[in-house]
C-alpha cells in the first residue's frame, strides 16, 4: 500500500474507533438541555464521581459497545458529571444523588423521566434506556399509573422493573403486592415464570417453593438454561440461612445439590457454601481440610475466590479474635491467588493485609508496593487505601 493511502487507512481506524461507545457531550447543563428541546429527546446524565469502581466499569465494559453506543446515541443527548466537581455539585443536590453510579433521563424542562443506577450488564443497561424512552414503560408514566390506581400484575412487574434500581425499599412493597395476587393457577404461566424469574429470593418464600415444587411444568416457556440459574439461586439463598441459623442437617442435606453435581460451577459453589458454614461454626481443622483439597480440585485456578476466601478471614490491619486461628490457612489461600493472578489489585491487596496481620514484612511490602502500582489505573480511593496499606507494613 501506498504511504498516502496507508495513512489515510490508519486515520480512518482511529476516526471510527474514536467514534466508538456512547458519545458523551462536553456542554454545560443548560447547553444540555437546549439541545434536548432542539432534538426533542431525553438527556441521558451518567452521575459519577472519581472514586467509583462500578462507574470505571461500565466506561470500560458497556459504555464502549456498539449495541449500547446505537441505542443511546441515536436515542438520548448524553452527558455525564463528576458529581464532586463543578457543575456536577448542584446536580447532585438537585436531584437527590446518593448513589453511584446513578443514571438518570431528563426531559428538556430538567424533570426526571426514569431513573436508575449501579453496575450492570448491557442488555440490562440497554434495556434501561429501552424503558426510559418508552412513554409507556419510563418510570416517571408507570408511578403515574400507580397513584391513579393500576393494579393489574402485568403492570405491577413493569413498575417494580423499573423501580428496583432506583428505590429498593419501594420496589419491594411492589414486589409483596404481586406475590399476593399470584394464585397456583396463574404461577404456572409465562407471566407465572416471569413473576418468580425476577421475585422468587429462596426456596422457602412463596414463589421460590412452588417454582421448585413444579419445576416441570415451566419447561415449556422457560429456557433451561434461566431455570438452572434460577434454581442455584434459590437453593445458595436457602444454604446462607442455615449457615446463619446454624443448621447443620439441613444445610448439608441442601448441599448435595451442589457438591454432588458434576458442574464444575455448583462444585465451586459448595466448596464456598461450606468454606462459610465452618468459618461461623468455628471448625478450624475442617475448614483447613476442605480449603487444601479445594485448592488442588474445584478451586485450583480459581485466584479471585480463593482470595474471597482469605479476605472473609481477614481483610483489615487487626483481624477479629475468632478469625485469628484462621491465619495460616489465609496466609495460604491469598498467597495461592497472587501466584494465579499477580496483577489483580484485590488479590495483591488481599494477601498484604493477611502478612500485615501475621507481620510477614517483606512478602507483605512486596504485595503490598505491586497492589500500590496496580492501583495507578483505578481510582483515587483505592489509591488512598493502597498507600495506607504499604505505610502500615513499612511500621512493623
Amino acid at each position: 500500500m501506498k504511504p498516502f493511502l496507508l495513512i489515510c487507512a490508519l486515520f480512518a481506524t482511529v476516526t471510527l474507533r474514536a467514534q466508538e461507545g456512547i458519545r458523551f457531550s462536553t456542554a454545560t447543563w443548560n447547553e444540555t438541555l437546549e439541545q434536548a428541546a432542539k432534538e426533542n429527546k431525553l438527556v441521558f446524565l451518567d452521575c459519577y464521581t472519581s472514586w467509583c469502581a462500578p462507574c470505571k466499569w461500565m466506561d470500560k465494559n458497556v459504555f464502549v459497545l456498539k449495541e449500547v453506543a446505537d441505542l443511546y446515541n441515536g436515542q438520548f443527548v448524553n452527558t455525564k458529571f463528576d458529581m464532586e466537581k463543578g457543575e456536577g455539585i448542584e446536580l447532585r443536590k438537585k436531584y437527590g444523588i446518593q448513589s453511584y453510579p446513578t443514571y438518570l433521563f431528563i426531559n428538556a424542562k430538567g424533570e426526571v423521566v426514569h431513573r436508575t443506577g449501579s453496575k450492570m450488564s448491557a442488555e440490562e443497561f440497554l434495556e434501561e434506556g429501552r424503558m426510559a424512552a418508552d412513554p409507556d414503560r419510563s418510570l416517571s408514566a408507570v408511578t403515574k399509573r400507580y397513584q391513579d390506581g393500576q393494579r393489574d400484575v402485568p403492570f405491577l412487574l413493569n413498575y417494580y422493573l423499573a423501580l428496583n434500581r432506583s428505590d429498593r425499599q419501594a420496589s419491594e412493597k411492589v414486589a409483596a403486592e404481586i406475590t399476593a395476587k399470584m394464585t397456583d393457577s396463574t404461577l404456572s404461566t409465562p407471566l407465572g415464570w416471569k413473576v418468580i424469574k425476577n421475585l422468587a429470593r429462596s426456596s422457602n418464600d412463596k414463589l421460590g417453593k412452588y417454582y421448585l415444587a413444579h419445576a416441570g411444568d415451566f419447561k415449556h416457556f422457560a429456557p433451561a438454561a434461566e431455570q438452572e440459574t434460577l434454581t442455584d439461586r434459590l437453593l445458595s439463598s436457602t444454604l446462607y440461612q442455615h449457615v446463619y441459623a446454624g443448621n447443620e442437617a439441613a444445610f448439608y442435606e441442601g448441599l448435595k445439590h451442589f457438591s454432588q453435581s458434576p458442574s464444575k460451577d455448583r462444585q465451586i459453589q459448595a466448596v464456598m457454601l461450606e468454606a462459610e458454614y465452618l468459618l461461623r461454626v468455628g471448625r478450624v481443622k475442617e475448614y483447613i481440610a476442605l480449603t487444601d483439597k479445594a485448592m488442588k480440585g474445584p478451586l485450583k485456578g480459581e485466584a479471585e475466590k480463593l482470595s474471597f476466601l482469605a479476605r472473609r478471614i481477614n481483610g483489615k490491619k487487626e483481624p477479629d479474635e475468632k478469625m485469628k486461628p484462621y491465619l495460616p490457612q489465609a496466609y495460604k489461600l491469598a498467597k495461592r491467588a497472587v501466584q494465579l493472578d499477580p496483577e489483580e489489585y484485590s488479590v495483591q491487596s488481599t494477601f498484604g493485609w493477611i502478612c500485615l496481620s501475621m507481620k510477614k514484612k517483606e512478602e507483605g511490602l512486596k504485595a503490598a508496593r505491586k497492589a500500590r502500582l496496580i492501583a495507578d489505573a483505578e481510582t483515587s480511593k483505592i489509591q488512598k487505601l493502597a498507600q495506607e496499606l504499604v505505610d502500615e507494613l513499612e511500621k512493623i
